[in-house]
This record gives C-alpha cells, sequence and structure tokens, in this order.
C-alpha cells in the first residue's frame, strides 16, 4: 500500500474517552472521541469532527449497543463481526462493501485495514513520538479520500481497540 496519508493520535490513549485525531489529508483532519456517562448502565461516546457531532456510540451494560454514523444506526456489534481470521473482524460500509481490521501479528496492538482479501488500505501503528502537533500515541497512515470511509474506520478502529484492551 502507498501511504498517502497520516493522521496523529494524541490526548488521552483510550479508544473511547478523550483520544484526539489530527492530522490533514486533501484537507486538515480533526476528531474527538469524548464519552459521558449517562447511568451506571449506559454511557454515550460522541464523535466530532472539527467540534461538530458526526456519530455517536450508545454503550448498554458496559458493553456495545447502537453505533450512529452520520445518519445511519446500525448494531455496534455490525461493526466488529468476526472477519477471514480470528484475529480479524469486519464491518459494512455506507458504500455497500465490507472493510475488515486485522490485527498485526509482528505487534497485537497495531491494525491494518483492508478493502478485499489483499488489498490494504490503512495502517494503525501503536507508538509513541514527538510530532509537530505534540506527543503522539498512534499513527494511521491510509491511502483513500473519503470522508465517510475515514469517519467509519476511525470508529471501528476505536470500537476493535476498546474491544481488545477490554480483553
Amino acid at each position: 500500500m502507498a501511504h498517502s496519508f497520516e493522521i496523529f493520535f494524541t490526548g488521552r490513549d483510550d479508544p473511547r474517552n478523550g483520544c484526539i485525531v489530527i492530522g490533514e489529508d486533501t484537507k486538515p483532519v480533526f476528531f474527538e472521541f469524548e464519552t459521558q456517562y449517562l447511568s451506571p448502565s449506559s454511557a454515550r461516546t460522541t464523535i466530532s469532527s472539527n467540534r461538530n457531532p458526526v456519530a455517536a456510540l450508545h454503550w448498554i451494560n458496559g458493553g456495545l449497543g447502537v453505533a450512529t454514523i452520520g445518519d445511519r444506526e446500525i448494531p455496534m456489534a455490525h461493526l466488529v463481526q468476526q472477519g477471514s481470521s480470528t484475529s480479524a473482524r469486519r464491518f459494512p460500509s455506507a458504500d455497500g462493501r465490507h472493510y475488515e481490521w486485522r490485527k498485526c501479528h509482528a505487534d497485537p496492538r497495531s491494525y491494518e485495514l483492508f478493502s478485499g482479501p489483499n488489498t490494504r488500505i490503512a495502517k494503525f501503528q501503536k507508538l509513541s513520538q514527538a510530532t509537530p502537533i505534540g506527543p503522539s500515541h498512534g499513527t494511521l497512515q491510509y491511502s483513500f479520500s473519503h470522508d465517510l470511509l475515514l469517519l467509519e474506520a476511525l470508529v471501528t478502529l476505536n470500537l476493535n481497540r476498546w474491544l481488545d484492551w477490554t480483553g
């Protein structure tokens, strides 16, 4: 995969709360993941782009609930379906295609996004580094320029990270 763009994960190293994704592809990219606990049994993660809400994850009893991405509502379990192997999870995109996040064997904290069996279109690497915008705890390199697919990729990546993080 020829990496066209790279964005950085800053803020808190928590895929649900306080994570900020910033960088530039064909235009500036800025996403925030903020979780509000509504009751002991429910929470809502709001994903904002340039301070405007663009998606939400509604958690029920500490687990997966319903996701709203743009104007589409989908059970969160559909965004992390079993993929082509035990270390892969796939999701249906609004474009009608299925994409798959696969854990990297060399570093299980890193993931690759595939649009077909052998077509890698993105790679998330978990690494701490200094960047022009401050400290970063991860990067996403990707070779597509589609706003909704980027949002879906970030939401599903952070869902995968949270599921793997919480065991």
